[in-house]
């Protein structure tokens, strides 16, 4: 086995670590979030002992995904940020750097990180040196550099804690952590510690004394700067990248699980590490492709290669020979990577972040993002199609036309090189008031036009200086930005190289250093690093420069502009400088020198204010704003408001928008309810000149929802929005001028943005939802109570009374309501004062009694009246935080031409008798929402009911093209529209053709259940045969090919006997991961063989069918067996003289061409049958060929037609012998052919040579030589087996077929993906037809699926791509989800066949462990989104019939095939979400069903006497209230739901009948009424009554309704002025189930109506009866109205005041 190297990057977030082999090919990665502190503003803190966990984790990790044995990995190189690591000389232990105190926190934080900027002063005294050491860090030391870090430690330590330091960069101390010694690498000591090597400028120890003595350090040179790593050959070792620097020690080959004694490789900074993983791939001279087999790299052309590592910023590395000096650019440095060499470091201080910056400030980010969420892209891949969109519609001829007079000059955090301007802007000329997403577009090309110019400007400033740069090789995050590659290239008119490991670079680079390590010989001397580069290298993609001339000029023209932009940037700055220079100290807009304390009317203007960091500054006030920038010890704790906002946070100045005022507070915030508080700084988005950002960070606490996230808020304002500081000391003044700092920094304003990118990487690892996708809700609290106020009707009077009695009917009293609600302290924008109201004064002590009685259900009235309010609240909340994000849903809408459902549903049938709403299952008054409750146990949406992850099953679209879902295919067919394939497709054909799909596969799913065999490629290939595509041929022969391959056969009726293949039958072999198991090789041989024996009987039927054709000239005659028939074909093509080419002679004997002949025969495949002809010519081949028999007799006796070896050797040895020395064309050629073929010579030549051939001909060939033998026992020469085939086919694709639809423009991608079929590249071949048609793409892989011939790609993980590759480099295909999206064209109309489908997915469900796991996981989610999604419940979970039992659906049938048990509780599981969706949508129909479905049949009763409550409290006259239907069951075509077979329950749409319908079938069974609740089941008994009692009262039975209400014992019908017997009906009220106590003021008003017209009916004489009794029925009648007065006294409040009101007219009449 191969050796092995892993290779360990430490990056500021993250460790890594990869595994590589000899080749240098990636077998494994693993990642590990690593701690990072902040213990105030612009301090960051790491630990060596958390990073070296991290990495012992990655370590094990990816050794166990490679499968790799410890004892072949032979080397590790290590690679990380320059940061400063303190360790204790006395203990080796780490020393902590958190002030002022030092003591450790148990964490180990012993490391300074880069980008802390705590070293201010340290900084700008170093600078002051003038140092000469200083020319070889561009002239200044940066704050990011090591020595500043070790003074500020000096000047904050106690002196006996600093003397007991010693001081590693990172890197070193990984090495040492590694191997336990003490050495050192030039990289992290020259780069960033100050260290020049012994010899430049007349260095003699490395180390500087006389500069260490000048700024205070001079201690740590005592002992030949032992406490640095000393000097170099006295008390110390340096050296270069990957150098040997020791062995893995005991303690940490333990730690990390590795053999001790493996070599360790000097360490690099982590861009350093990124340059050994680029410059060393391969680039042909012609700059045509990046090649990987091109001859090795010469080391001179390392000095012409430019390493770029682009991320959020940019840095640029170059080689060089001899040392070169550029301004603003870092170095030279000497050895650092490769020994007498020096490197050069430039860079751009932003260009990811500033792209970030310009997206996401513009007025039309908020429209971008949902769209490009819509069409599954990110922003930037977005913006591009976007623009290529604006060029074709405008007819420009370029991109770069369409901003030719829009300048950009981007240098908004300070410029690094070449000018090394920290004080440099950004600046716009061309700005129009367009702030729509065309504006956007716009802005953001001419911001990656800056980027290109600006690379262009640092290398021609390098290459003035000295430099040869000639290519530029990327790596990092923007390579995955094509647009900005191809402007890179061309406007540096030089190739871009993009690297295979895109993401992996620098980790792949760090693995490189220990292979160099690895190969160390007994004295230390290693390989040079620039041949592992070359031989390690992966080449990937090559961006050649444009050729357009005008776009040449175009940009020329504009580089011109750029440079004067930059110039006239300085200019302007120095002239405004010099005429202020003699301005006094003291200024309106500023505050006097020095002072640390002041105030000013617009705070102050000192750029140069500067407090050391033991010295805090104090603010200064301002009266437009807060105070500029404030200490973290001095900010108040601050609760968060309602929306996450700081009741206490910094309100921008009414001037900020003019000259882009800054202002940066840092507080510790608290969260808020729903989320954390940004409390940032908001600007306006328009500028002339002087762009800049400002950043606020703070410490953040956890919220209620989440770990907090600490947004970074950019601002872009007018005139000059000047950065933020980020410094822990000095002020923001007014105009934006930074204080804090005095000295400029090299790399300009770094810690903003990254506290920003910190904050978005913490929230990515908690697996936060990415909220701010959506758009922004920015309402103050003034704002909400605004809404609120325009929202409700005008305060009145009579509206306070009427909230009195409402709340009073709904068992709230509403004094005590305000007196609990008082209580909570909820401190929205401050404390809330409590208003506490004393008791009402009474006048009436009866009013005193009834509060007595109130006083004892206060408890539970407030408790439900505030859950109530809660939930009211909440509504409220939510339907207006939704309120931006419809608004954005209805443009996305009318962007893309879809019509809304609601849209849809408006246009119904006019007159439809419904009072409820169409967009829910049922009626319901209140407001429809989506769900907030998921059942426990189940797995959040893959991709759309989850904001986390994308839905499994994709969002519903129509048939034919639409926007692909995979990023991978997106890349490939270029645009929506191409993805239906280049034959463009009528909808009406395609609709035919997946319907006869549908029905394969739903045959096939039968089959499955009945356990039956189904020839599915035999029925794919029937209805490919008859789909009328150009490509139908192709697709029919990949499809018989794989029937030989598997070796299905159609007839067969059993599995019995291996009549046919069975299901999943080589999931086994094709999965196995070892490619050298017997298994896998008896799946290559079976793919060989399957494919190889259908080419040959393909060309027999061809042979048949030419015969059958021509039958005179082919003169068949006699008996037709296979010799005569390949005779006669043989004389056909003779005769049409198309055997061989002109000029050729063919050997023939007795009339016959005996060679043509036997080749023929082998062609066909009909070996025994040559071998029988050449027995019955053996003399004439005597005759002709003394040997070729043997040959053809041992080649037919052969199982592996493959002859023993020393017959081999011969065949070969006549074959070479004949090619070489016989005369030209003297030689038949089908004797030459049938040696290839039956000695296999001259494999290298795989081609017919001298015969007429097809391309059939030729592909037969290659798979007819192909073979899979021992490697051992084959000579090198003659190994080619199908590993060789499939290379040989890749190369062909590339080069001759379309590589998407737009390149096709006759089918030909037909042929080359039979090809991919052919040699089983079966991932590869489907993922190359979806691209041109996804419909057959579908089919192909479901049957190659059933045979177990795909590989599946982990569901989760690789969600946006159709093919990925696992860590052995093998391909997987997303099959799972490429099932799901494709149900998006049908699923709204034929659920039935996308329930076939999704059940597929299971197939994969038999993998072991988590792998089959996550399959069935897959399937069930898909399944899950299916239901909720289209409401087919009574078809797919099942309907009820009228006993209560259930009929099974759809998803129950197929429980077999998606790993369903009767013990398990899926399908349960789902029906109960859906049941909880639908009720909290208001879907009363659905929600009864499912519920009934899922067994909760007290759910049931609950919302069907809600229902039932709803449809009685509607006024008497009213149109009854309906309810929106199940969908049915049957769809037309479907025959299983026959009459009577259902409740139909899809036919009920009146609540009464609903409740009448479920009550009597729950109270035949006591499986049902057992479980429902008594107080439900009697509530929903009396709401029935008070129905029957409403239709009394609607048909004038007047005495009747009395008597039904008199029987519900709710009201006091019969107690005849018994004052006892009415409190009592009064005491009963509070415990009526709500649903009946909110319908009591109803049936009050009923009684009262009752009594009115029954005594009018009495008194008008149309009573039969004798006057005493009516008097006394009268009497009665109004004695009842007098009992209801009394009873409804002593319920203040709770009924509605014009009961009370007919109950006075009822009692006085």
């Amino acid at each position: 086995m191969q050796d092995h190297y892993i290779g360990i990057d430490v990056g500021t977030g993250s460790a890594r670590a990869c595994l590589i082999d000899s080749t240098g090919d990636i077998k494994a990665l693993a990642s590990e979030a690593i701690k990072l502190w902040q213990p105030q503003q612009g301090y960051y803190e790491q630990s060596t002992t958390d990073i070296w966990h991290c990495i012992c984790h990655c370590v094990q990790r990816v050794v166990h995904q490679s499968g790799v044995d410890v004892t072949h990995i032979k080397g590790i190189g290590f690679d990380a940020t320059c940061s400063l690591a303190v360790f204790s000389q006395d203990d080796d232990q780490p020393v902590t750097v958190t002030g002022p105190e030092f003591e450790n926190d148990g964490n180990d934080r012993n490391v300074i990180l880069w980008l802390d900027h705590r070293p201010v002063q340290e900084t700008d005294l170093i600078n002051s040196t003038g140092h000469n050491l200083l020319r070889y860090v561009g002239g200044k030391m940066s704050i990011e550099m090591e020595i500043p870090k070790v003074l500020w430690l000096k000047n904050n330590m106690s002196k006996e804690l600093f003397d007991r330091c010693k001081f590693y960069d990172l890197s070193d101390a990984l090495t040492h952590l590694a191997t336990g010694n003490e050495n050192r690498s030039f990289c992290s000591t020259v780069c960033k510690q100050g260290y020049v090597p012994i010899g430049v400028d007349r260095s003699e120890k490395g180390w500087q004394e006389d500069f260490f003595n000048e700024i205070g350090l001079g201690d740590l040179a005592k002992d030949n700067f032992r406490r640095m790593g000393g000097v170099n050959g006295v008390n110390g070792k340096y050296f270069s990248a990957g150098e040997l620097v020791g062995h893995l020690s005991d303690n940490a080959s333990k730690q990390l699980g590795l053999q001790a004694g493996i070599a360790v490789g000097s360490g690099v900074i982590d861009a350093y590490a990124g340059w050994v993983g680029t410059v060393g791939a391969k680039v042909d001279t012609e700059y045509g492709h990046a090649d990987e087999s091109a001859p090795a790299n010469d080391l001179a052309q390392a000095s012409t290669r430019l390493a770029a590592v682009a991320g959020t910023s940019t840095c640029h590395l170059a080689m060089s020979e001899k040392p070169v000096f550029v301004n603003g650019v870092w170095g030279p440095y000497r050895d650092v990577l490769l020994p007498d060499y020096w490197l050069a470091e430039g860079g751009q201080s932003a260009t990811g972040e500033l792209l970030r910056h310009v997206l996401e400030t513009h007025p039309a980010h908020k429209e971008v993002l949902p769209l490009a969420e819509a069409m599954h892209m990110n922003i930037y891949d977005y913006m591009n199609g976007h623009l290529r969109e604006l060029a074709e519609k405008s007819h420009t001829p370029t991109v770069s036309y369409l901003g030719r007079h829009f300048f950009f000059y981007g240098d908004l955090w300070g410029n690094r090189s070449p000018i090394a301007d920290p004080n440099m802007k950004g600046s716009v000329i061309g700005l129009s008031p367009d702030s729509s997403v065309d504006g956007l577009a716009l802005y953001y090309y001419a911001t990656m036009e800056f980027i290109a110019l600006q690379t262009r400007q640092i290398i021609e400033a390098m290459n003035k200086a000295g430099h040869n740069i000639q290519t530029i090789f990327m790596s990092g995050s923007q390579c995955q930005n094509d647009m900005l590659m191809d402007l890179i290239a061309t406007v540096c008119d030089m190739p871009v190289l993009i690297p295979r490991y895109v993401h992996a670079a620098v980790v792949h680079g760090a693995a490189m250093l220990g292979a160099k390590a690895a190969s160390a010989d007994g004295e230390g001397r290693t390989e040079n690093l620039w041949t592992i580069m070359d031989r390690m290298s992966k080449p990937g993609r090559l961006v050649k420069p444009g050729t357009d001339s005008n776009e040449k000029k175009l940009f020329d023209a504009k580089y011109e502009v750029f440079l004067e932009q930059c110039r006239t940037q300085q200019e302007y700055r120095q002239k405004v400088d010099a005429a202020t220079s003699s301005w006094v100290q003291m200024s309106l807009f500023g505050k006097p020198a020095g002072q640390t304390t002041g105030t000013s009317p617009f705070g102050s203007l000192n750029p140069m204010a500067s407090t050391a960091s033991s010295q805090p500054a104090q603010p200064t006030s301002s009266f437009f704003s807060q105070p500029a920038q404030q200490q973290p010890q001095q900010q108040p704790q601050q609760s968060g408001g309602l929306f996450g906002g700081s009741s206490a946070a910094t309100q921008p100045s009414p001037f900020a928008n003019i000259s882009g005022a800054s202002t940066t507070t840092q507080q510790p915030q608290t969260g808020g309810i729903f989320g954390a508080a940004p409390a940032t700084t908001q600007q306006s988005f328009s500028s002339l000149s002087g762009l800049g950002a400002a950043n606020t960070q703070q410490p953040a606490r956890s919220v209620m929802f989440g770990a907090s996230t600490t947004q970074a808020q950019p601002a872009a304002g007018g005139f000059g929005m000047g950065t933020s500081t980020n410094q822990p000391q000095g002020n923001q003044s007014f105009l934006g001028a930074s204080q804090a700092n005095a000295g400029p920094l090299p790399h300009g304003n770094t810690t903003g943005y990254f506290d920003s990118l910190l904050s978005k990487s913490k929230k990515q690892a908690s697996d936060q939802s990415p909220l701010e996708d959506l758009p922004s809700i920015q309402l103050g609290l003034g704002d909400i109570r605004q809404r609120i106020r325009k929202l409700g009707p005008r305060p009145d009077a009579l509206a306070h009374d009427k909230a009195r009695y409402i709340l009073a009917a709904s068992g709230v009293e509403p004094a005590a309501a305000v007196r609990d609600l008082n209580d909570f302290d909820v401190r929205i924008g401050g404390h809330v004062e409590r208003t506490v109201a004393g008791p009402a004064a009474t006048d009436i002590d009866v009013d005193a009694y009834l509060e007595n009685i109130q006083k004892k259900t206060t408890l539970s009235m407030i408790a439900d009246g505030l859950e109530r309010s809660t939930r009211d609240f909440d509504n409220f909340l939510e339907d207006n935080i939704t309120m931006e994000w419809e608004a954005q849903r209805k443009r996305i809408y009318e962007h893309f031409g879809i019509k809304s459902r609601d849209d849809g549903l408006a246009d119904g049938a006019p007159g439809a008798p419904s009072r409820e709403s169409h967009a829910g299952f049922g009626r319901s008054r209140r407001t429809g929402k989506a769900s907030r409750s998921t059942a426990p146990g189940v797995k959040a949406s893959a991709f759309g009911r989850s904001n986390l992850q994308k839905s499994v099953i994709g969002t519903p679209s129509k048939i034919g093209s639409h926007q692909p879902e995979f990023t991978d295919i997106q890349d490939t067919t270029g645009s929506p529209g191409a993805l239906n394939g280049a034959t463009a497709i009528d909808d009406r054909f395609l609709r035919e053709k997946q319907a006869k799909l549908a029905e394969r596969i739903r045959q096939l799913n039968r089959g499955r259940i009945e356990k039956q065999p189904y020839p599915i490629l035999h029925e794919l290939a029937q209805v490919a045969s008859n789909s009328g595509d150009g490509y139908a041929q192709q697709l029919v022969d990949a499809y018989h090919a794989t029937m030989a391959i598997v070796g299905e056969n159609p007839d067969a009726e059993t599995f019995a006997g291996d009549a046919t293949a069975r299901e999943r039958q080589f999931k086994d072999n094709y999965l196995d991961p070892n490619d050298k198991s017997a298994g896998s090789v008896d799946m290559r041989k079976r793919i060989l063989s399957g494919a190889n024996g259908f080419l040959e009987r393909k060309f027999f039927q061809e042979v048949e069918g030419v015969i059958a054709k021509y039958p005179r000239e082919a003169n068949l005659g006699g008996r037709p067996d296979v010799i005569s028939k390949i005779k006669a074909y043989v004389r056909l093509r003779h005769a049409r003289k198309d055997l061989v080419p002109d000029n050729i002679e063919l050997q023939q004997v007795e009339g016959e061409f005996v060679w043509a002949i036997v080749f023929y025969l082998l062609r066909s495949g009909k070996i025994a049958e040559a071998a029988d002809y050449v027995k019955a010519q053996s003399t004439t081949f005597r005759s002709i060929d003394r040997t070729f028999a043997s040959y053809l007799l041992e080649y037919v006796s052969s199982p592996d037609r493959r002859l023993r070896r020393q017959l081999q050797e011969r065949c070969n040895n006549e074959y070479n012998q004949r090619a070489r020395n016989a005369p030209e064309n003297s030689i038949d050629p089908y004797r030459m052919a049938c040696y290839k073929i039956v000695g296999r010579c001259d494999v290298g030549n795989r081609s017919l040579d001298g015969l007429n051939t097809e391309m059939e001909d030729w592909i037969w060939l290659q798979f007819n030589l192909a073979r899979e033998i021992d490697k051992a026992t084959e000579v090198a020469a003659e190994s080619y087996g199908l590993q060789d085939l499939r290379a040989s086919i890749r190369e062909i694709g590339l080069k001759h077929f379309p590589k998407s639809p737009s390149e096709d423009v006759n089918g030909s991608f037909g042929m080359f993906f039979f090809l991919q079929i052919l040699s089983g590249m079966f991932e590869q071949a489907i993922v190359y037809l979806y691209a041109f048609s996804y419909v057959d793409a579908i089919h192909f892989a479901i049957a190659l699926e059933y045979y177990g011939l795909l590989r599946p790609a982990d569901p989760w993980s690789t969600a946006d791509s159709l093919l990925s590759h696992d860590t052995r480099s093998r391909p997987q295909l997303s099959f799972g989800r490429m099932l799901g999206y494709y149900t998006r064209d049908f699923r709204a109309a034929d659920v039935a066949s996308a329930v076939d489908y999704l059940t597929l997915i299971c197939l994969n469900a038999d993998l072991g462990g988590e792998a089959g796991r996550q399959q069935a996981e897959l399937c069930h989610v898909a399944l899950r989104e299916l239901i909720l999604e289209s409401r087919e419940f009574s078809k797919l979970i099942g309907d009820i019939r009228p006993d209560g039992r259930r009929i099974t659906g759809l998803v129950e049938e197929r429980a077999s095939l998606i790993g369903l048990k009767e013990e398990d509780d899926f399908v349960k599981t789902v029906t109960l979400q859906a049941a909880r969706f639908a009720d909290d949508n208001g879907r009363t129909t659905d929600a009864v069903l499912l519920y009934h479905l899922a067994g909760d049949y007290d759910s049931v009763v609950t919302i069907v006497s809600r229902a039932l409550s709803e449809a009685i409290s509607l006024e008497i006259g009213e149109d009854p209230m309906r309810l929106m239907p199940v969908k049915p069951r049957s769809n037309g075509k479907d025959p299983e739901a026959q009459p009577g077979s259902s409740l139909s329950l899809a036919s009920i749409d009146d609540p009464v009948q609903l409740a009448v319908t479920m009550m009597t079938m729950y109270e035949k069974d006591a499986m049902f009424y057992t479980k429902i609740e008594d107080q439900n089941r009697i509530a929903c008994h009396i709401l029935l009554q008070m129905s029957n009692i409403k239709g009394m009262v609607e048909a004038s039975q007047w005495p009747e309704a009395l008597d039904k209400i008199r029987g519900l014992e709710i009201l006091p019908l019969d107690a005849n002025g018994d004052p006892a017997r009415i409190r009592h009906y009064a005491a009963t009220f509070s415990g009526l189930s709500q649903t009946v106590a909110v319908n009591v003021p109803n049936l009050l008003m009923w009684t009262i109506t009752c009594c009115i017209r029954q005594r009018e009916r009495l008194m008008s004489g149309q009573f039969s009866g004798n006057e005493g009794t009516r008097r006394m029925m009268c009497e009665n009648l109004k004695q009842i109205s007098m009992d209801l007065t009394t009873y409804t006294s002593q319920l203040r409040y709770r009924f509605p005041p014009h009961l009370h009101e007919a109950l006075a007219r009822a009692s006085a009449d």
